[in-house]
């Protein structure tokens, strides 16, 4: 037989004030857990609430780029900084500490305030030739340093520094800066700067990237006179008034003796004409004959007679 059947048989029998009781006891049961199972329901439904609320609040760790890093350079710490942000806004491959992207190389450039992620990065192991340090347009050229010129080893790759033109011993000494705000890309064979570096590293050359021009210009220093560094702050890039390292030098001195010996531009023999023969003394057999020299000059007599004059030219002596 059916429970329920079975308990209405049973309160049918039952006298009224009995069955009234027994009804009333049954639904305050029922409402009883009825009560219980919605506020089981509130309460996790609230928790549930709770934990939404607090992943949505959470907040992470990022690594952002504070410069822009050009692609294939090695990542230097002062160019990250660590920040906390909405764990909802951490991208899934986000980098979490500076030390993991410290000393990696650029996979792709990264732009200033960009959050570093995983897939910006070359694999490790993994290192991109010198060439590539190289920006488009630039040349890469090596000069000899010592520790005196060479700012005591305290240059690095990455560093920035004006190049001093000198020529001249003692009194007749001039220097000059000859380059501004040049990159250092190697110091020695070491073209990547190390993380976390405290000590100098002294190398007797430093490899510079410069335009073609200032290329030239460079190699000419290097081979006029001696070069010497001066380091600029990371964040110095005011232009300094260069030279051409020729102009260092005194220019020649004409004595003025031998100044009145020289003919006037007016004594001096005009040029031949495009495509004439030539007439000097190393001519050939086929050279025109020289000039004949010009006629003596002649001494004029008058002759009168009466009132008619005339005048007689015949040759000096």
């Amino acid at each position: 037989m059916n429970p329920l059947r079975a308990l209405f048989l049973s309160l049918s029998r039952m006298p009224p004030a009995v069955m009234l009781l027994v009804i009333i006891g049954l639904a305050v049961v029922v409402t009883m857990m009825v009560t219980g199972k919605v506020s089981e329901s509130e309460k996790t439904f609230e928790a549930r609430k709770a934990e939404l609320e607090q992943k949505a609040n959470a907040k992470g760790r990022v690594v952002y780029t504070i410069k822009d890093i050009p692609e294939g350079q090695t990542i230097p710490s002062d160019a990250l900084e660590e920040r906390e942000i909405e764990q909802a806004k951490i991208p899934a491959d986000a980098i979490t500490s500076a030390s993991l992207a410290t000393g990696r190389v650029a996979k792709y450039g990264i732009s200033t305030g960009q959050i570093v992620s995983q897939h910006d990065l070359a694999p490790q192991g993994i290192s991109l030739g010198f060439e590539s340090r190289l920006k488009e347009g630039m040349r890469a050229v090596t000069f000899g340093v010592d520790n005196n010129s060479g700012v005591a080893g305290f240059v690095t790759p990455e560093s920035h520094v004006d190049v001093i033109g000198m020529v001249g011993q003692g009194p007749e000494t001039k220097a000059s800066p000859i380059l501004s705000d040049v990159e250092v890309i190697a110091v020695g064979q070491i073209y990547q700067k190390a993380p976390g570096q405290a000590t100098a590293v002294p190398a007797s050359s430093v490899t510079v990237a410069v335009s073609p021009e200032d290329a030239n210009k460079l190699i000419k220093a290097i081979l006029a006179g001696k070069l010497y560094l001066t380091l600029r702050n990371e964040k110095d890039h005011t232009p300094v008034a260069t030279v051409d390292i020729t102009a260092l030098f005194p220019k020649p001195q004409i004595a003025k003796g031998e100044l009145a010996a020289l003919p006037p531009p007016s004594a001096l023999p005009p040029p031949p004409l495009p495509g004439a023969p030539d007439v000097g003394a190393g001519a050939g057999m086929g050279a025109m004959p020289a000039a004949p020299p010009p006629p003596p000059p002649l001494h004029e007599i008058e002759v009168w007679s009466g009132s008619k004059k005339d005048v007689l030219s015949v040759p000096k002596g």
